[in-house]
């Protein structure tokens, strides 16, 4: 089995108090049953996602960013090469400006890190892209916190849950932890799933790990769940959640 611990690298936010009144935010908590992820075939786990009852690892290597904003710079040069006016006046400042962005997106293409996003439920860790250059960063979930992206003025690319970057500034940074819902669907799967003490989420991707997973919380004494819910979060079968109930208490 591949092994996606991290070192952590960070343990708290400097403007930890300032941030968590930040009005953005997305409480840790399971307001939405998320649908989760259906089995992947060995292609869709190599190009998408690896999963387990473990880990999540999503593949990414930050090549959007660099495509999106080089593939833009380049059109806007070709585009100016065949305007009259791109030469004259503040129209020159401009050409300049997109050069310097597509050999910007160049360098930062071939020199950046490499990218990950993990969420380990083993070790209650998560793991993040660092901003641009900067090195992933790894710290316990239970620190982190989490936001919703504003979007544009139309209200494209709104509500996507993102996690602020625990970096030493006053300016927050945001990598994109969106899975396909809204931020309270994806929040709710990510809570779900990162409670060591609640049964693996829905979704036939976990359907493989469900036993192996009870059986662990059998062991422990099927400790209460980490983080709250307003959602029943049932065992696999009803006998299971029989025993949970005798057991457990809960």
């Amino acid at each position: 089995m591949v092994d996606f611990t991290r070192p952590i690298t960070h343990t708290r936010y400097k403007y930890e108090k300032k941030l968590k009144k930040y009005y953005h935010r997305v409480e840790k908590r399971i307001i939405q049953k998320a649908n989760g992820f259906n089995k992947l075939s060995k292609e869709e786990e190599e190009k998408y996602m690896y999963i387990t009852d473990d880990y999540i690892m999503f593949h990414t290597k930050g090549t959007i960013l660099p495509f999106w904003g080089g593939g833009l710079s380049l059109f806007m040069i070709v585009s100016g090469l065949f305007s009259d006016d791109t030469f004259d006046g503040f129209h020159l400042y401009v050409y300049i400006f997109f050069c310097v962005l597509l050999v910007f997106f160049t360098i930062y293409y071939f020199t950046k890190p490499k990218k990950e996003r993990i969420l380990n439920r083993k070790d209650g860790l998560i793991t993040m892209t660092g901003f641009y250059w900067q090195n992933n960063i790894t710290m316990p979930f239970k620190e982190c916190l989490f936001a919703y992206s504003t979007g544009g003025e139309d209200g494209t690319s709104a509500f996507k849950l993102q996690i602020i970057r625990p970096t030493q500034s006053r300016l927050n940074s945001f990598d994109d932890f969106a899975l396909g819902g809204d931020c309270y669907e994806d929040m709710s799967f990510i809570c779900w799933y990162m409670d060591k003490n609640r049964p693996l989420p829905l979704g036939t991707a976990f359907d493989a790990y469900r036993d192996r997973d009870y059986e662990r919380r059998k062991a422990a004494g099927f400790p209460r769940p980490l983080y709250p819910s307003s959602i029943a979060t049932p065992e696999a079968t009803k006998e299971q959640q029989a025993e949970r109930k005798r057991i457990g208490g809960w």
